[in-house]
C-alpha cells in the first residue's frame, strides 16, 4: 500500500513539474495583457515567487533603472517590453500603482531568466492615481 500511494506520489510531483515547464510563453505566440502591473524586475520576481502582490506598487525608483517590466497578476507572468512601440516615459507613467493593458507577440525568451520580451501592437497606459484622488468618495 504504502509503495502504490508513494508511487502515485512520485507521478504527481513529476506531472506538475512537466505541467509547470509547459506553461511558459514560447517566442512567437501572442499574448493580451489587462491591468499588468509596471514595475521594477526584483520586485516583479517576488510578487511571482512569494506571492507579495504590494511589492508592485511600493516597488523603489531605482529598479526601474536596473530592469523595468509588466507582470501579468491574473497569470503570474512578467514581460519586458522592446521599446520600439511604447516609450519608456509611458511606461514609467504607470510605474508603482498604474497599469498597461497591450496585445503583444513575443520575439524572445531570455534564457537565463525565463523572461519573455514582447513587442507591443495595441496598448494604453493607465498612470499611476495622484495623491489624494480618492479624497471625497465616500
Amino acid at each position: 500500500m504504502k509503495t502504490m500511494f508513494l508511487s502515485s506520489m512520485v507521478f504527481s510531483v513529476a506531472t506538475a513539474v512537466a505541467l509547470a515547464q509547459e506553461s511558459g510563453v514560447k517566442a512567437g505566440e501572442e499574448v493580451e495583457v489587462t491591468s499588468g502591473a509596471v514595475t521594477g524586475l526584483a520586485c516583479a520576481l517576488e510578487a511571482r515567487d512569494k506571492g507579495n502582490l504590494n511589492a508592485l506598487t511600493s516597488c523603489p525608483l531605482s529598479e526601474a533603472v536596473k530592469d523595468m517590466v509588466v507582470f501579468d497578476v491574473a497569470e503570474k507572468q512578467i514581460y519586458r517590453v522592446a521599446p520600439k512601440k511604447i516609450r519608456r516615459f509611458e511606461m514609467e507613467k504607470a510605474y508603482g500603482g498604474g497599469s498597461v493593458d497591450f496585445t503583444a507577440k513575443v520575439t524572445t525568451v531570455n534564457k537565463k531568466d525565463g523572461i519573455p520580451t514582447v513587442e507591443v501592437t495595441e496598448y494604453t497606459v493607465n498612470p499611476k492615481p495622484k495623491a489624494g484622488g480618492f479624497k471625497g468618495c465616500l
